[in-house]
């Protein structure tokens, strides 16, 4: 059985993930846009927000999700 806090830290590693993605992108160049455009503001954005719901995951323990 999956708890909580197990979901929470799958979560926070693939906001993780999604976040050092979109900077990454951004570092090799990929795009047309200088700097970050508009998706990668999205996506970091939304990566943000995953990381929040896991910590708050996170806290509740090892309840059954």
């Amino acid at each position: 059985m999956v708890t909580k806090r197990q979901l929470g830290i799958f979560l926070l590693a693939g906001s993780l993930l999604l976040i050092g993605g979109t900077v990454a992108v951004d570092l090799v160049g990929a795009g047309q846009w200088s700097g970050f455009g508009p998706l990668q503001r999205l996506a970091i954005g939304l990566g943000l927000l995953v990381a929040v719901v896991a910590g708050i995951l996170i806290r509740l323990g090892d309840r059954p999700a």
